[in-house]
């Protein structure tokens, strides 16, 4: 590689620790509004003589200083309150549009473009909750007392390849933030001290509070050959160079307390994912080079964190360390070396970050005139995104956020073919719903360049999990839309997306755990028919809830608008609900909040409901527009979805439990009878709620018998009863999910007969045999003449062994 193109590669690897905010057009005109705003607010709340301009300015530079200091929205608003004259305490509103008119105008009254540092308001953020910190903390206490086994004599070999672990989670977890709070509140403590470095050239805030202790340079020597034909040579001697580099930096290069003597001393590696480079024909060189050097018998014993976001910081191979460690003392290198014989299994990594949400506890949702159901829902996702928000600083980024999630690199002007990345589909697809299983390198892509999150990694299996947050929820949401567009980055149409799900089932690339194949496809549906009605409201998508009524209007004629309009006796969704006379009806409003279905693993309402009523629970749902799967094999139901009773100035949020039905066939007495146990189950649980029996990939001629949605269960609902219905998902829907279901379970049914021909040969001998029936023969069983390609092989297969009956 040539100097250009190293400079060239370098220069890449340093722009992916900044996120540039983009210049906000019209800046003039914008900031002589701000101005005013601010203006006319001291006059009003903060002065008593209101014609004393020096005393005006004297005020708003105050103000400012606060944001110089890289004040958050709620702390500003909370000091503005605090220097308010007395009887003349402004609203919320007017409170929450001045501050935001200060810090929109100080970001452009600062002449340079304000960047999202890898540190971005680290200093300034108040640590919401410390469970994970606390957890943290046992797990490097738990590396260092097992690795060096209290005693620096001992001989035996610890289990472990090095005193290490990795911290691997997706962008804006909160890592950095974790790794700070650690060296700030538990230095020095139980005989640990702690230093944080920062990997290579990534940009820090040059405005912000010191975060880092030092910065670890992952470059290589200027005279190093990586192509020498004395390619083992040059390693060995780069990696004492290292190992020198290494010495110098935690011997005088850091400031350790010498006042205090500690047992163990823990390099916190931050963005340690720019040690993966191939060096010297040698993978991750720079990670095995610090592997090795930690496992040098020294004056202090050391331990080391590796941060990042890629599994590959568990997966590199330590076998070839032997050709690292210098054999004997070479000049310049200080003493000689004794290195403590390495062991054979990695560490746990540390994935356990609870910080979805955690914003939550800092502030109160409060729902102004001008506020969205977007703007209230963003403090319940990932905390990056929410601080940002607070500072004005999301909007601008959404290009960005959007184009990780899409797994795209490089520039916002950047010519844009994510279509042909399968794994980009996979990734918009599964932040809406949980897809399944996928490989350990997809899995790893997933959660490095997009927004994926880590469940459980180790160097054979790797599982992961896309959490609830809303900004790339409605991201994904418009997607999922040919007539949307962000950027330079259009939305597909739905059946667009619905074919690609099929394509990445088909092709092996991901594996939905056992029933979750039909959950997946039944809670895609619901969220594409709710799609359409959101899409109805404006194209921001910043409204989450839709109309009960009008959702079940969609969801029972396969998406067809023409079912809306009927139902809303409108074509105009933003108008108010008319009855038969035109006037507006004085119907309850109740509505459905979800635009995400994510996974819930807790099993506290395995056999009792009582807990899904909870309101607080609920509510936070609703907000933040989630929906939730059960854990894998939980009875009766599979999802949970939130709903909202509005009822004068009240509101009362309730569940609606799904229990989907993936079957070719299921019998009307079979749901209804579904329909009474979950209705029964829940008033046992002294539950209000609307029980749902999703029949998927299955029609019925006459569907007289079963309880459907009406305006009987609207009015029950309503008058806060509950009541079950069953909604059959018709076969002809406008996305075709139902057609391509029947594909596919027709593949797999086809699948399972050419695996199990042995065993249907042996079945040929016994006499009446209900084996080959094929109401019992498959797994997914048609009844009636509509016999699927499996079925017909089935009795194909059948009658020939028939008459060639296997020999005893």
């Amino acid at each position: 590689m040539d100097e250009d193109s190293v400079e060239k590669k370098e220069r890449n690897d340093n722009e992916q620790g900044v996120i540039t905010a983009a210049q906000t057009s019209d800046e003039g005109q914008q900031s002589q509004q701000q101005q005013q705003a601010i203006v006319d607010f001291v006059e009003k709340y903060a002065l008593t003589d209101k014609n004393n301009s020096v005393v005006r300015e004297y005020m708003i530079s105050i103000i400012q200083k606060k944001v110089n200091k890289g004040t958050s929205l709620p702390v500003l608003k909370v000091f503005l309150r605090d220097h308010a004259l007395d009887n003349q305490q402004p609203s919320d509103k007017e409170l929450d549009d001045f501050a935001r008119a200060i810090l929109n105008d100080y970001e452009q009254n600062d002449s340079t473009i304000r960047p999202v540092y890898v540190d971005y308001k680290i200093t300034d953020t108040e640590l919401s909750h410390d469970y994970d910190l606390v957890s943290f903390v046992k797990h490097v206490e738990t590396l260092a007392t097992e690795y060096w086994n209290n005693d620096s004599n001992s001989k035996e070999t610890p289990p472990y390849v090095a005193p290490y672990f990795c911290l691997i989670q997706s962008s804006g977890m909160g890592k950095t933030k974790l790794l700070y709070e650690y060296r700030k509140n538990y230095s020095h403590k139980n005989f640990f001290e702690s230093k944080l470095l920062l990997v290579s050239k990534v940009q820090t805030d040059p405005m912000n509070e010191k975060v880092y202790d030092a910065k670890y340079e992952a470059l290589l020597s200027k005279d190093a050959k990586t192509k020498s034909s004395i390619l083992e040579v040059n390693r060995k001697t780069e990696a004492q160079l290292i190992f020198h580099r290494l010495d110098t930096l935690v011997n005088y290069g850091l400031k350790w307390d010498k006042k205090k003597k500690s047992r163990f001393r823990v390099l916190l590696f931050d963005e340690a994912h720019l040690l993966l480079k191939e060096e010297f024909g040698m993978k991750a060189f720079q990670l095995c080079c610090i592997c090795v050097w930690l496992r040098k018998m020294q004056q202090h014993k050391y331990v080391a964190v590796f941060t990042g976001t890629s599994c590959g910081l568990t997966n590199f191979d330590m076998e070839m360390d032997r050709k690292l460690i210098p054999e004997q003392s070479s000049r310049g290198m200080g003493d000689s070396w004794v290195a403590i014989t390495k062991g054979s299994i990695v560490f746990p990594p540390f994935v356990m970050l609870t910080t979805i949400g955690c914003q939550i506890q800092l502030k109160q949702v409060t729902t102004g005139p001008h506020s969205t159901e977007y703007d209230d829902a963003i403090i319940h996702g990932r905390p990056l995104f929410s601080i940002m928000n607070d500072h004005g600083h999301l909007e601008a980024q959404l290009p960005n956020i959007l184009r990780r999630m899409l797994l795209l690199h490089g520039g916002e002007n950047e010519e844009v073919n994510w279509e042909k990345n399968l794994n980009a589909w996979f990734s918009i697809l599964a932040t809406r719903v949980q897809m399944g299983n996928t490989t350990i390198a997809v899995a790893s892509d997933l959660v490095a360049k997009g927004y994926a999150n880590w469940t459980h990694v180790s160097p054979n299996s790797a599982h992961f999990t896309y959490l609830p947050d809303p900004v790339c929820a409605r991201l994904a949401m418009g997607m999922m839309s040919d007539g949307w567009k962000n950027g330079n980055i259009k939305g597909r149409s739905p059946s667009e997306w619905v074919g690609h799900l099929g394509q990445i089932y088909s092709s092996g690339l991901c594996q939905p755990d056992k029933g979750d194949f039909g959950e997946v496809l039944a809670a895609l549906y619901f969220l594409l028919c709710g799609d359409i009605l959101r899409h109805g409201f404006g194209g921001d998508l910043k409204t989450f809830s839709v109309d009960l009524d009008l959702c079940f209007a969609l969801l029972s004629n396969g998406g067809n608008t023409g079912a809306v309009v009927a139902a809303a006796q409108t074509p105009d969704l933003k108008r108010p609900r008319m009855d038969k006379e035109g006037k507006q009806s004085s119907k309850t409003p109740i509505t459905l909040s979800c635009i995400q279905i994510c996974r819930n693993h807790l099993r506290s309402y395995e056999t009792d409901w009582s807990s899904l009523g909870d309101q607080q629970f609920l509510r936070q749902l609703y907000t933040s527009g989630t929906g939730f799967f059960t854990f894998v094999g939980c009875p009766t139901i599979d999802a949970v979805l939130p709903l909202c009773i509005k009822k004068d100035s009240s509101e009362k949020y309730i569940p609606c439990l799904l229990s989907i039905k993936s079957h070719n066939h299921f019998p009307s007495g079979e749901a209804q009878e579904l329909c009474v146990h979950m209705k029964v189950q829940a008033e046992n649980s002294k539950l209000q709620a609307l029980c749902i029996v999703v029949v998927f990939g299955s029609s019925v001629e006459s569907k007289n018998d079963e309880s459907v949605f009406n305006n009987d269960t609207y009015t029950l609902l309503a008058n806060g009863k509950t009541v079950a219905m069953v909604l059959r998902i018709p076969v002809d829907d406008v996305f075709g999910i139902s057609g391509m279901y029947q594909q596919l379970t027709s593949n797999t049914d086809l699948m399972e007969v050419y695996g199990s021909h042995s065993f249907i040969r042996a079945h040929t001998g016994i006499s009446k045999s209900v084996a080959l029936n094929p109401k019992v023969a498959l797994r997914a069983p048609s009844f009636g003449s509509n016999m699927t390609p499996a079925e017909s092989l089935l009795d194909t297969l059948s009658e020939q062994l028939k008459q060639s009956p296997p020999s005893e």
